[in-house]
């Protein structure tokens, strides 16, 4: 049996259950799934046992110890394959007393990502970011193999540490090919994604009231959960000051299956991140969703994203508006290369960047830590 945790995904995430989850319950594989997330859902099938817990009242110490009573009850555990570093403990917990082999799936590149987001400044952040690193380094010797989601700029830290490492990006299932799109009707602009100052919202406000002012009907919708209150009540202000507010639509995030429809009723999707540490090591999984969907994708110009999306779409500098808004109306204005766009992205999705392509490669993980 495999028991696969994570502590702050949804329990339908896409990379978790869909592409992951579901790939080695074809394979033929039984799982204990266990999640910790607030709000009602049980995906548990033949094979296949999910338990969930609430996120806001269960604790990273009990929602790990409920892991262990549930797999005490279920069938001998073979692999545990934890998605988030706050279940490192788990991993040693059970590597001890069940001798279990440990995948440790890891999404972001943490310490670009602790350098983004850490609140403290100076030598406080620098220590907060040491203890976070010593935290992961004590206990990555529990660990058996790493799955990265993204590609490798630069040095890989877990190979350093002499840990086998795989990467399996977050690369859409062929499925989620969407129709060919025509720019016709009232150009629909998106982002969906986490709502930060960071991933330049407030620059693509902006920068809509210019395109606006080309393209009177367009539309932009901003589909997604604030990291923090304080930026939910300036976006807000915001919007209701511009002159365009009733173009502007501001939705909270959606059901899985809802995201899809939204996407593929855009012409434009937009990344207009700043150049964070994290964003610049970190390839954004909603960019693969965009070119599967057939918009056309405006986006920061980071390595990761020039990588995949060089020649089939619109790289702009970051933390520039009339940037943002020139790269908009170059697609709006030219149907020709909004059709060349979006039918090279999705040909690239259908060749390159799928679920398909890589799947064997994920198995492979799971078939090498099985023998």
């Amino acid at each position: 049996m495999i028991v696969v945790a994570t502590s702050g995904h949804k329990p339908d995430d896409e990379r978790v259950y869909h592409r992951e989850i579901k790939s080695l319950l074809n394979a033929g594989y039984n799982i204990l799934y266990c999640t910790r997330w607030d709000g009602d859902m049980d995906l548990s099938a033949e094979r296949f046992k999910h338990v969930n817990v609430s996120r806001s009242g269960t604790p990273i110490k009990n929602y790990i110890q409920i892991i262990q009573n549930e797999v005490s009850m279920a069938a001998p555990a073979d692999i545990l394959h934890i998605h988030e570093f706050d279940l490192l403990p788990l991993a040693k917990q059970m590597k001890k007393k069940l001798g279990i082999k440990v995948i440790y799936d890891v999404h972001d590149t943490l310490r670009a990502m602790w350098a983004t987001f850490s609140s403290k400044k100076g030598i406080m952040k620098k220590a907060i970011n040491k203890a976070l690193s010593f935290f992961e380094t004590s206990h990555i010797m529990y660990v058996d193999e790493v799955i990265l989601a993204n590609r490798v700029i630069g040095q890989n830290y877990y190979e350093e540490k002499g840990l086998s490492t795989t990467v399996v990006e977050n690369f859409p299932r062929k499925d989620r090919l969407s129709d060919t799109k025509q720019l016709t009707g009232t150009p629909f602009i998106l982002y969906q994604g986490q709502i930060s100052a960071d991933r330049g919202i407030t620059l693509l406000v902006d920068a809509f009231t210019i395109v606006k002012k080309e393209f009177p009907d367009v539309k932009l919708r901003i589909i997604g959960v604030f990291r923090h209150p304080r930026f939910k009540e300036e976006l807000i202000d915001k919007i209701n000051l511009s002159d365009f507010n009733a173009a502007i639509e501001l939705h909270p995030e959606v059901p899985h299956n809802e995201i899809w429809k939204h996407m593929q009723a855009a012409h434009i999707g937009v990344i207009p991140s700043f150049a964070t540490p994290r964003v610049s090591v970190d390839t954004p999984t909603k960019m693969f969703e965009y070119m599967a969907s057939g918009c056309a994708v405006v986006a920061t110009d980071v390595p990761p994203v020039r990588h995949f999306l060089a020649g089939a779409g619109v790289l702009i500098n970051p933390n520039d508006v009339e940037a943002l808004a020139e790269g908009i109306i170059s697609i709006l204005s030219n149907r020709p290369m909004f059709y060349e766009l979006t039918t090279e992205s999705q040909k690239r999705i259908q060749e390159q960047f799928n679920w398909e392509a890589i799947k064997d490669k994920f198995l492979a993980v799971y078939e090498k830590k099985a023998e």
